[in-house]
C-alpha cells in the first residue's frame, strides 16, 4: 500500500513511473512520466491505453517482441521510441514489471542523448528510403521495413539480421528488368568500394529505384557497406509528364507561329494587290462616283489589314516576340501624322478634332516611333469610332523632367457613348467589346486596348481610363522618354526621297502572284525605273544569267524555287555583285531578321504602297553597299585590339597576327569542307570554337546570325544554312585578305 511518504517520493522521482491496469490503460503516473511525453498533467492520460504514446507500428512491434518476454519472465527492460503529445519522437529506456492482478508497473527514463539500435531503427523507418547495412562478411546488420517492401521480402526486418546478402541478391535479381546488368553493377561497386550516388535501376513491374552505395571504412579498414533505395517512379513520371507537356507546348507554339506566318503570307499577298491597285487607281483620272468606290475599297482593305495586324500583334505578344526599338524621334511629328491620318475620319462623322502639344516636350527623344503611333491611333481611333456627335481632343503634356528623362502624358477625351462601370473592369481584356444597342455598328478585333496596354507597359509606362456612360471617355497614357544627348544629334540624317535615283535602274521583280508582279512593276515605272518580271526563283536565276540587273526584288515563298534557294544560287555564281531585296509577308521581326541573316540586302514587308516602296528603294540606291565600310571598321578595330593585347610591342603584335591568321585559315578550311558536305554539326562545332575569338577581338554585328545558326528549335533548309555560313566564310575571307596583305 502506498503511504503518503512513498507517494511523495514517487511524485518527486527523476524517472517516470506509471501504473497500468490489466487492460493496459493508465491508472496513475507521476509528473516526470507526463512531462517526458509532453503532457501538462497526468490526468490527460488516465484511462487511455499505453498505445496512445506510441505509433501504430511501434505498438505492434512491442506487442510482438516485448510482451511475450514479459509474460514469460515477469519483467522486461530495453530501449523504445514513443511519441509525444505534439507528435515528436520520445527516446526512452523502459523497465516493465508484471503485477499479480495482471497490471503493470512502468518505469521510464529520457534516453534522447544515447545512440542505440532502436533509435537507428526509428530513423531508418522514417527516412522514406529502403536501407540495408551489411558487414564485411556480407551479413545484414540493419535493415528497415521500406527495404523489405520495395523488394517484396516476406519477413519482418529483424528476421533479416544475419542473413547473407549475396544469397538474398540472387533471389531478388528476378525482380529487375535487366538482372544481369544489376548483378554486374553491384559486384563492380563492391569491388571498387567507392561511393556511387543516384544510380537508377528499373524493376520488371515498371518501378524506378534510385540507388546509393556507400562503403563503410573505419581507420582504412573495410567494415561493410550501406545500400539505399528510393522509389522515384512518381517523380520520373511527373518529370516525363512535364517534359511531354513542355514539348507539346513548344510544338503547339511552333505550329501556331507557322500557321500565323503562312496565314500572314496568304492574306497579306492579296491584300497587297488590293491596296496597291486601289492606290494606283486613285492616282488616275476618275469621276466622282469612281473616286467614291475606290475610297471605300481602300478603307475596307485598310480596316481588314488593321484586324490582321491586331491578331498578329497579339500573337507576337503571347510568343514574347514583341520588342521595343528606340531611335531619335519627334513626338510632335508623330502627333501630327496621327492627326493627318484620323482627321478625315472624324470629319466624315461631323466631329470636331482638336489637338494640343506641350512646348516643354523636347523635340528629340528616344522612342519607338511605330509603337507610339500605333498606341495613339488606337486610342484616338476608338474615340472616333464610339463618338457619334461632339468632339475629340488629343493632348500631349510633359509632366516631369528628371535624370535626362521626360514623362509625357497623352490624353484622348471624347463625348462618345462612354463605358459602363462593369465594362471598365474588362476593357483591357482580349477580344472584349461592350454589348449595347448600337454595338452592331462598331466592328473590330476587340484587341486594340489589350495591345495598347501591353505596348505601353513594354515602354515602361501605364494606361488608364475614366468614363461615364452616355457622357464620354478619357484615355490617359503616361510614358517615360529618354532625352537625346547633344552628340547624338550631330549624326547625319540620310535623305532618301530623291526619285531621280531610280531613273533608268533595271529591276527584276520575282513574284509568283501575277497581280503583285503587275503592281510592283507599275510602282517601279512610276519611279522611272525599268521593271522586268519572273514568276519564281528558277526563272529569275535563268534571267539573271542572260541579263544585267541593278536590283532584284524577290518574294520569299514561291513554288518551283523559293527566294532563299534562288539567292544561294545567285551568290554562288555572282557573289555580292547583284543586290537582292526580300519581299515578304512576314510580320514578325524575327522573320525579317532571318531574311537579313540569310544575306538579303534588305527586307520589305507587304503590303507596301507607292510612297513607302520609293522610300526604301531610294534609300538603298542612296547609301549603296555599306559592306565595304563595315569591313574597314572591323579591320581597324581588330588591329587596335590585338595591338593593345600585345602591349603594343611589335614582335608580340606580329606573333598574335600570325596566330590570328592561322586560326582564320583553319576555320575557313573546316567550314568549306563542312558546308560542301552539308555537315551542319561539324560546321557548328567550328563556329562554337570561333565565336569566342570573334567576340574577343571586337568583331561585332554577327551575334544574331550566330544565335540563329546555333538555335536548333528553328528548322532551317539546306539553302538557308548554306547562306548563313556563307556570310561567316565571307567575313573570314575578307579578314584573311585584308590582314594578310599588311
Amino acid at each position: 500500500m502506498l503511504t503518503p511518504a512513498k507517494l511523495t517520493a514517487i511524485e518527486n522521482a527523476f524517472d517516470g513511473i506509471a501504473l497500468l491496469d490489466k487492460s493496459g490503460n493508465y491508472m496513475y503516473m507521476n509528473k516526470a512520466h507526463a512531462d517526458l511525453f509532453g503532457y501538462d498533467a497526468a490526468e490527460e492520460l488516465y484511462g487511455k491505453s499505453w498505445q496512445s504514446i506510441y505509433t501504430k507500428e511501434a505498438a505492434e512491434r512491442l506487442e510482438k517482441e516485448v510482451f511475450p518476454v514479459l509474460g514469460k519472465n515477469g519483467n522486461w527492460s530495453g530501449e523504445t521510441i514513443g511519441i509525444s503529445k505534439d507528435k515528436k519522437p520520445v527516446m526512452q529506456y523502459v523497465s516493465l514489471t508484471s503485477l499479480p492482478d495482471g497490471g503493470l508497473v512502468c518505469v521510464c527514463r529520457d534516453n534522447s542523448k544515447a545512440i542505440n539500435a532502436n533509435r537507428l531503427q526509428y530513423l531508418m523507418s522514417n527516412l522514406g528510403k529502403g536501407i540495408l547495412v551489411e558487414d564485411e562478411n556480407h551479413c545484414v546488420v540493419l535493415v528497415n521495413r521500406q527495404f523489405c517492401n520495395l523488394f517484396q521480402i516476406p519477413v519482418q526486418p529483424h528476421e533479416m539480421i544475419g542473413v547473407n546478402c549475396l544469397d538474398s541478391l540472387q533471389q531478388s535479381l528476378a525482380l529487375f528488368q535487366d538482372a544481369e546488368k544489376v548483378k554486374n553493377d553491384i559486384f563492380s561497386m563492391m569491388g571498387k568500394q567507392e561511393p556511387l550516388i543516384g544510380q537508377e535501376v528499373v524493376l520488371k513491374d515498371g518501378r524506378i529505384l534510385e540507388r546509393d552505395y556507400v562503403p563503410i571504412i573505419i581507420e582504412n579498414t573495410f567494415k561493410g557497406q550501406l545500400w539505399s533505395y528510393t522509389d522515384v517512379t512518381q517523380n520520373r513520371q511527373l518529370q516525363k509528364s512535364l517534359v511531354d507537356a513542355k514539348n507539346r507546348a513548344i510544338a503547339s507554339e511552333k505550329a501556331k507561329s507557322a500557321f500565323l506566318s503562312n496565314m500572314s503570307h496568304e492574306i497579306r499577298t492579296p491584300m497587297n494587290a488590293i491596296m496597291g491597285l486601289a492606290e494606283q487607281l486613285s492616282m488616275s483620272q476618275l469621276n466622282e462616283q469612281q473616286h467614291y468606290f475606290v475610297k471605300n475599297i481602300s478603307d475596307a482593305a485598310h480596316g481588314l489589314l488593321g484586324i490582321i495586324n491586331d491578331i498578329l500583334d497579339m500573337s507576337k505578344i503571347e510568343a514574347g516576340k514583341m520588342n521595343i526599338e528606340k531611335e531619335i524621334v519627334s513626338l510632335k511629328d508623330i502627333n501630327k501624322s496621327v492627326e493627318n491620318i484620323l482627321r478625315p475620319k472624324a470629319k466624315e462623322k461631323g466631329l470636331s478634332f482638336e489637338t494640343e502639344f506641350d512646348r516643354k516636350i523636347d523635340p528629340n527623344l528616344f522612342a519607338d516611333e511605330v509603337r507610339i503611333r500605333q498606341v495613339l491611333i488606337n486610342i484616338v481611333g476608338n474615340a472616333i469610332k464610339f463618338t457619334d456627335a461632339g468632339s475629340i481632343k488629343l493632348s500631349s503634356k510633359m509632366i516631369e523632367e528628371k535624370n535626362q528623362t521626360q514623362r509625357v502624358l497623352f490624353t484622348c477625351e471624347d463625348s462618345g457613348i462612354g463605358i459602363s462601370e462593369e465594362g471598365l473592369k474588362h476593357i483591357f481584356d482580349d477580344f472584349y467589346q461592350e454589348v449595347n444597342e448600337n454595338n452592331h455598328r462598331h466592328t473590330g478585333s476587340g484587341l486594340g486596348l489589350a495591345i495598347t496596354r501591353t505596348l505601353v507597359n513594354l515602354m515602361g509606362g501605364k494606361v488608364w481610363i475614366e468614363s461615364t456612360k452616355d457622357v464620354g471617355t478619357k484615355v490617359m497614357v503616361e510614358i517615360p522618354f529618354e532625352m537625346v544627348a547633344a552628340d547624338e544629334l550631330m549624326k547625319d540624317v540620310v535623305q532618301f526621297d530623291d526619285c531621280g535615283l531610280m531613273e533608268g535602274k533595271k529591276i527584276l521583280i520575282v513574284e509568283d502572284n501575277k497581280l503583285n508582279r503587275m503592281l510592283f512593276a507599275m510602282m517601279v515605272k512610276n519611279m522611272k525605273g525599268i521593271p522586268e518580271e519572273a514568276e519564281n526563283g528558277l526563272e529569275a536565276v535563268q534571267m539573271i544569267s542572260k541579263n544585267k540587273y541593278d536590283l532584284v526584288l524577290m518574294d520569299v515563298q514561291m513554288p518551283i524555287m523559293d527566294g532563299p534557294t534562288a539567292l544561294a544560287l545567285i551568290r554562288k555564281s555572282y557573289g555580292e555583285t547583284i543586290p537582292v531585296i526580300a519581299l515578304t509577308a512576314a510580320a514578325f521581326k524575327s522573320e525579317v531578321n532571318h531574311m537579313l541573316n540569310l544575306g538579303f540586302a534588305d527586307c520589305i514587308t507587304k503590303p507596301i504602297d507607292q510612297k513607302n516602296l520609293q522610300h526604301r528603294l531610294c534609300l538603298f540606291f542612296k547609301t549603296g553597299s555599306v559592306k565595304e565600310k563595315y569591313y574597314q571598321s572591323i579591320h581597324k578595330k581588330i588591329i587596335s585590339n590585338i595591338s593593345e593585347m600585345a602591349g603594343n610591342e611589335p614582335t608580340q603584335v606580329a606573333k598574335m597576327m600570325e596566330y590570328f591568321l592561322d586560326e582564320v585559315g583553319h576555320a575557313l578550311g573546316e567550314w568549306q569542307i563542312s558546308v560542301s558536305a552539308k555537315d551542319w554539326e561539324g560546321a557548328k562545332r567550328t563556329l562554337h570554337r570561333e565565336k569566342v575569338m570573334i567576340k574577343s577581338i571586337g568583331i561585332n554585328g554577327f551575334d544574331g546570325l550566330i544565335r540563329e545558326i546555333e538555335d536548333d528549335t528553328i528548322k532551317k533548309t539546306e539553302a538557308e544554312m548554306t547562306l548563313m555560313y556563307a556570310q561567316l566564310i565571307d567575313l573570314f575571307q575578307n579578314l584573311q585578305k585584308r590582314i594578310g596583305e599588311k
